[in-house]
C-alpha cells in the first residue's frame, strides 16, 4: 500500500477510494466525487478527485511536488513523472509500480 504510506491515508479512505473507482466504472462519477469533497486536506482531496475522475488535471492542484508527480505518474500510467520525484524511496516505488 504505497499510497497509504506516502499520503498517510487511513485504511477506510483507501476502501472509499476503491469503492469510488468501482462506482466510476458504473458511470456514476458524481456520487463518488462528492465523497472526495468531504476530505479537508487539499492535497488528499485533489488526489482523490484525480483517482475517481481519472483526470490528471486534478494532480496539478497538489502543492507537494513529489505527491503531484506521483499522482501524474499513476493517473497517466507513465513512468516519466517518477523521475521528477526527489525522495529516493518514493521514486523507487513509483518506478516499480509503473
Amino acid at each position: 500500500m504505497r499510497i497509504a504510506r506516502i499520503f498517510g491515508i487511513a485504511r477506510g479512505t483507501l476502501l472509499a477510494l476503491s469503492c469510488a473507482a468501482a462506482i466510476l466504472a458504473m458511470g456514476e462519477v458524481m456520487a463518488a466525487s462528492s465523497d472526495c469533497y468531504a476530505i479537508k486536506d487539499a492535497d488528499k482531496r485533489a488526489y482523490c478527485l484525480a483517482v475517481v475522475k481519472r483526470d490528471y488535471g486534478y494532480c496539478h492542484r497538489i502543492k507537494d511536488g513529489d505527491k503531484r508527480n506521483l499522482c501524474m505518474a499513476e493517473i497517466k500510467g507513465t513512468r516519466r513523472n517518477c523521475y521528477a520525484i526527489k525522495e529516493l524511496d518514493a521514486r523507487r516505488e513509483c518506478l516499480a509500480a509503473g
